[in-house]
């Protein structure tokens, strides 16, 4: 058999195993049968309604049933009940005034992914987070070759706290990418052309080679009490890679699967670069919807982020809002804070949830309409909506809305929503309609729910860290994440661990 042809049927780890004669009849852990683990984050600004957001049920198997009703947001995503898990009773902490500084907003972004406080320094005004943020401690653990997530916002970003989510490391804000044709070009390079007959699917991705692969479970095998035969014929092995320099790539990373997905040149090109913050939001997000698949399909990138950008004014899919999103949250129209209710104010902001809800449904039917191995895409990942605030008057961030959908290979339950809140307590889905609502015209800062603020998110955080990186070699479980678990800064992290509530 050619060295070549050879090299591309090879799968991880067993490579070696069959020519180690002193090895058997041992056997080494191969790769995942059914492909890499992933988190994707689909991150939304300003909070929703949280009593028409969350499912029926609090602590229990989820039906379609539970996602049905005339003000139920979540309906587009009836169908996938049996995929779906409802973290109940999460926090973001650190919340409220600290190191003398506080801004709702500024928190939601800056302190939600890194579990740290923001920088109080008013001289400079930035107020950037002071620890690296989730997307990049996990690229930094899953990814191939030290690749950094691969962040995206739709339309444009504010170069400020309130625009910026990610951080490579403390008050180093980490810009996303906001054009579709620079996340194109990339997966372009990689591609496969013509008809794939590699058997290497879901091994680290482009720019390395089957040396790059495997040389860790190689080196493993090197340290094993094995005859000097078979040493010498894993030195053998190593310089025959070294050699072939193979590139390995997923069997369904090329072109006529991106095709497949709508993305082509001109798809590309038709949403990019628009000003029309419509066409931005519709065309362009659905091209970083059909990009973040078809990311995961090439196993270019593990950890991916979609924000969505909150000043935003909603005129199309049959809303016309008379307001931003940010102020029609505040229910005034506008910045300030209490006042008179804007017109139809409630109904705008459902249809606003409405819509987050189906562009969510679309990347969850997507991803889950990828095979891989004995199921999809979706099975091995997990796709979490992450809110920046529970309700956008209250600008709470306790018992927040929060959805997964897949398992992440098996590690989380499916089909369940769960009060994870250690008290026990009942969370219920807040008071988002306390004002504005039944002819009321005074807008008050109401509290919104005033349960679900002990289990801090951070714990969520070291659950999705484990999940996604068990099956890679070395991996070493995460017991914490973040800089502090509690509003008080002399503490640090006071509640390790993960939730073994949310695991399967």
């Amino acid at each position: 058999m050619k060295r070549r042809r050879f090299l591309q049927g090879i799968g991880g780890a067993a490579l070696a195993v069959p020519f180690l004669s002193s090895l058997q009849p041992r056997s080494a852990r191969a790769a995942g049968a059914n492909g890499p683990q992933r988190l994707v984050i689909f991150y939304t600004q300003n909070g929703c309604l949280t009593n028409r957001w969350f499912p029926t049920v609090e602590n229990g198997a989820l039906t379609a049933d539970a996602f049905t009703g005339a003000n139920q947001t979540l309906a587009p995503l009836a169908s996938f009940a049996p995929k779906l898990l409802f973290p109940r009773g999460f926090a973001e902490h650190p919340h409220g005034t600290i190191n003398g500084y506080f801004d709702p907003h500024d928190e939601g972004m800056g302190s939600k992914l890194t579990c740290a406080p923001i920088d109080p320094d008013t001289t400079v005004g930035t107020h950037w987070a002071t620890s690296a943020s989730l997307d990049h401690v996990a690229a930094g653990l899953v990814n191939p070759a030290g690749t950094g997530p691969l962040v995206l916002s739709v339309g444009s970003a504010f170069a400020n706290v309130k625009g910026i989510l990610s951080y490579s490391a403390p008050n180093t804000p980490y810009s996303p990418e906001t054009n579709p044709s620079n996340v194109y070009k990339k997966l372009t390079s990689v591609y496969v052309s013509g008809t794939p007959t590699t058997a290497a699917d879901y091994h680290i991705a482009q720019g390395n080679s089957i040396l790059d692969v495997v040389k860790a479970d190689l080196t493993t095998f090197s340290n094993l009490n094995m005859s000097a035969d078979d040493k010498q014929k894993v030195s053998d092995w190593k310089d025959l890679l070294r050699q072939t320099e193979v590139k390995v790539v997923s069997a369904a990373c090329n072109a006529d699967n991106a095709s497949a997905l709508g993305i082509t040149d001109a798809t590309v090109k038709a949403a990019t670069g628009s000003r029309d913050v419509a066409t931005q939001f519709k065309t362009g997000g659905d091209m970083m919807i059909d990009l973040i698949a078809l990311t995961m399909m090439c196993d270019t990138n593990r950890m991916i982020v979609l924000q969505w950008p909150g000043f935003v004014t909603f005129t199309w899919d049959g809303m016309s809002c008379t307001s931003d999103h940010h102020g029609l949250s505040h229910r005034n129209g506008s910045v300030a804070v209490g006042g008179t209710c804007a017109a139809d104010v409630l109904t705008q902001i459902s249809q606003i949830d409405g819509w987050y809800a189906g562009r969510y449904a679309k990347l969850v039917s997507l991803i889950d309409s990828i095979k891989e191995g004995s199921g999809t895409m979706l099975d091995n990942s997990a796709v979490m909506w992450l809110p920046e605030l529970a309700d956008g008057n209250a600008h709470n961030n306790n018992n927040l809305p929060i959805a997964i959908a897949g398992s992440m290979g098996g590690y989380l339950k499916q089909g369940q929503s769960i009060n994870c809140d250690p008290k026990g307590q009942t969370l219920g889905t807040g008071n988002s309609e306390a004002s504005c609502a039944n002819g009321a015209t005074t807008v008050s800062f109401n509290t919104g729910s005033n349960t679900g603020n002990t289990l801090p998110l951070s714990k969520l955080y070291v659950t999705l860290l484990n999940g996604l990186g068990r099956n890679v070699s070395g991996w070493q479980t995460v017991n914490s994440f973040g800089t502090m678990d509690t509003d008080d800064v002399t503490k640090g992290i006071t509640m390790p661990g993960e939730v073994d509530l949310l695991k399967a």
